[in-house]
């Protein structure tokens, strides 16, 4: 059974309300471009595997040994895996994983931003703004009046 690992945790500060939205705005951007180049990948990577199927099909009718495309072996190093030259599928399966991963991420991040709109009203005021992330996600929001310190 794997053990489960913490999600990271950062704490990052804004000055105002713009600058907050100005964040997870960039942060979203990034995101969905970031996704936008695993999904081309991915695409590349599945006209690969398809190809490597009906290879190892046409062996094994030929009279082959079945699997003649070995899945990759990976190393793993202190809890980090590491593929060296992946076949097809193998690195299908990873950049899937990532894209889902990301693309949630993404859905969380326009939550919360929607989720928040309200504070844009506090936008011409002067703010001390914590934000907890986790996972990359918004966990808290710590909000001071600098005046009130």
């Amino acid at each position: 059974m794997e053990e489960a690992t913490p999600a990271y945790k950062d704490i990052l500060e804004f000055s105002s309300i713009d600058d907050l939205f100005s964040h997870i705005d960039e942060e979203i951007k990034r995101k969905k471009t970031m996704l936008g180049n695993i999904i081309r990948e991915i695409e590349r990577l599945k006209t690969i595997s398809e190809a490597t199927s009906k290879l190892e099909q046409i062996l094994r009718e030929l009279g082959g040994q079945a699997g003649a495309v070995k899945p990759s072996p990976s190393v793993n190093l202190n809890g980090v895996e590491v593929f060296v030259n992946p076949d097809p599928v193998s690195e299908l399966k990873l950049l899937t994983e990532a894209a889902r991963g990301l693309q949630s991420s993404i859905s969380s991040l326009e939550r919360a931003r929607k989720s928040i709109a309200p504070l844009l009203k506090l936008k011409d005021v002067d703010l001390d703004i914590k934000v907890v992330f986790e996972g990359g996600n918004i966990k808290s929001i710590i909000i001071k009046f600098p005046t009130l310190l």
